[in-house]
């Protein structure tokens, strides 16, 4: 993969970096007006490829294949502290790991990975986990709270030992990390910005690069939002294919898709200017699951959305984290693709 630099707006600030946007435009530029190809490509989903946790909500998936085993990370909470208060059990979770000897499960409960008690920032909570393997070594990134900023652990072996860095890695909410091959970071991120026209905080993407996952970290394009028209998004998460960075997100007020939440995908040559690949959403709960064995699976929203790729930089499954009507996280997707390599 070619390095790009990426240069900065000097000078602008914050005020004039984000305005407020309210639908897509008619006349809006996307890859693909009619179709999406990602879309086209998911496949039923096999009954061994959702994971739940008896007593327990699970969170943003992320795998990781070592040898002949697949490696589910994720958050954990208690269904106990979900009942209690559902938009706030989530910042008391911990990290855990589950395998199995496929993609698509079934999964096993293997070990709690990490606790917020044991870390040397994340004291009350360490949430939107994702392990990636960099050189020899594994690195597990996350938010920590308090604070809500993102924090490095690394390990030698899967099964670690972790040691956590001492410091924040980046000021920054729901990272999404790509390491180039020369070993330059490239990392998307979620920041809120209050908006008078909005009437609420405008939830946008951001990026952060640096020569080296040790940082320092800078802003992109300084700190603009590098969403097209202005949209808005949660839980990014990024890959390289077809000479372009490519980033998947949930579309956080249905601007592109007009369904709250839906899965969006953008792709980009420089990392600075996004396009919308389709404003058809990716997923989405407004269709339901097909499953292997002919019967469907609605769901109640479609979160934390993840790819993973295969040895040749095909997405093959996409992840994702889902709610139920008791409790509003729950449980883990994995859902079949079908060789998804990206040609706009």
């Amino acid at each position: 993969m070619k390095k790009i630099f990426l240069p900065l707006m000097a000078g602008a600030l914050m005020s004039t970096i984000v305005q407020a946007g309210i639908t897509l435009p008619d006349d809006a530029v996307m890859s693909y007006s009619d179709s999406n190809p990602l879309r086209a490509a998911l496949k039923p989903v096999p009954t061994t490829a959702i994971f739940r946790m008896e007593g327990y909500c699970l969170w943003d998936p992320s795998v990781v294949k070592v040898g002949d085993t697949y490696h589910l990370f994720c958050s954990r909470w208690s269904h106990e502290l979900e009942a209690k208060d559902n938009k706030q059990a989530w910042k008391s979770c911990h990290i855990i790991r589950a395998t199995s000897n496929s993609l698509f499960g079934p999964y096993k409960f293997k070990e709690v990975v990490m606790e917020a008690k044991d870390h040397p920032m994340g004291k009350k909570g360490l949430h939107n986990v994702k392990v990636m393997q960099v050189g020899e070594r594994f690195l597990m990134y996350y938010i920590h709270t308090p604070g809500g900023n993102s924090g490095f652990s690394w390990a030698d072996n899967i099964d670690g030992p972790w040691h956590s860095e001492k410091k924040i890695a980046m000021k920054a909410n729901n990272p999404a990390v790509l390491v180039r091959d020369d070993g330059s970071v490239y990392a998307l991120h979620k920041f809120k910005v209050e908006s008078k026209e909005l009437g609420r905080h405008g939830v946008y993407m951001g990026a952060y690069e640096a020569a080296s996952l040790e940082g320092p970290f800078k802003k992109v394009a300084a700190g603009r939002n590098l969403l097209p028209y202005n949209m808005e998004l949660e839980d990014p998460t990024i890959w390289w294919a077809n000479n372009q960075y490519n980033a998947i997100c949930t579309d956080w007020m249905g601007k592109v898709t007009g369904i709250g939440k839906a899965v969006v995908y953008y792709t980009s040559k420089d990392g600075i200017n996004y396009e919308l690949f389709s404003k058809i959403p990716v997923w989405s709960q407004a269709d339901p699951v097909p499953m292997e064995d002919g019967s469907e699976h609605w769901v109640t929203r479609v979160e934390r959305p993840q790819v993973f790729l295969n040895d040749t930089g095909e997405v093959v499954a996409l992840l994702a984290a889902f709610g139920t009507k008791e409790y509003r996280h729950d449980y883990i997707m994995i859902r079949p693709v079908d060789g998804f390599m990206p040609t706009n």
